[in-house]
This record gives C-alpha cells, sequence and structure tokens, in this order.
C-alpha cells in the first residue's frame, strides 16, 4: 500500500510523490486535483497548518473519502489544532473521519511495516 501526504509547506515526502503539471496555490486545489485522479493509495491529510476551513473544503474531503473508500483504501486526518477539532463537531464530521493527533500516527496506522 502506499500513503498519500498532503499537506501545508511540505518538502520532499519518503512516501508516494505525487506530480502535478500546475503548480498548486493552496490545499484546496491539492483536494481538487486528487478528487480527479485514480485512487491507488491511502490518504493523510495533515491539518496542521490550517487555521480554518472553508465550506467548500469539507465537501471536497467527504468526495474525496468516498474515491478513497471506493477503491478500499482510506483516508485519515490528522494535527487538528483545538479550534479545527471544533469546527468539525460544528459541522457534525468529526465521527466521518479517523483523526490523529500527528502524522507520525497516521503513518504507523496506514504504512506498511516495512516503510516507516
Amino acid at each position: 500500500n502506499e500513503v498519500i501526504v498532503v499537506a501545508v509547506t511540505e518538502g520532499p515526502s519518503a512516501f508516494q510523490l505525487w506530480l502535478r503539471e500546475e503548480v498548486p496555490t493552496d490545499l484546496l486545489s491539492d483536494l481538487q486535483w486528487l478528487c480527479e485522479e485514480y485512487m491507488d493509495s491511502h490518504v493523510i491529510l495533515d491539518l496542521a497548518c490550517q487555521e480554518n476551513l472553508e465550506a467548500a473544503f469539507y465537501k471536497l474531503m467527504l468526495d474525496l473519502q468516498g474515491l478513497v473508500e471506493e477503491s478500499h483504501y482510506r483516508l485519515v486526518l490528522c494535527g487538528l489544532s483545538p479550534h479545527l477539532q471544533q469546527q468539525m463537531r460544528c459541522v457534525h464530521l468529526s465521527n466521518r473521519f479517523d483523526i490523529f493527533v500527528n502524522r507520525e500516527a497516521a503513518l504507523r496506522e496506514l504504512a506498511p511495516a516495512d516503510a516507516y
């Protein structure tokens, strides 16, 4: 299994690297792009650098979750601040996603044992 990590201000990753022809402008555009791709990987959405999420972001998260699950993979979240956790509760999505404290915990859950 491969793992895609989607996060703001990221450097190179030891896990699957998705190459885009266009330069992403923000995390929302990354999710839109991923929704158009064939899903053959788990997806970790690292929100550690996010202060707030727009309504469109929540819809894309749900769309991407559906695509990932159709391919028998998982979309998980990590690094949510207390404010984002509260936001997730307010929009009734905190029970829709597996949420991990940090990226390392999410990787331990999803990555092959020999890759981490």
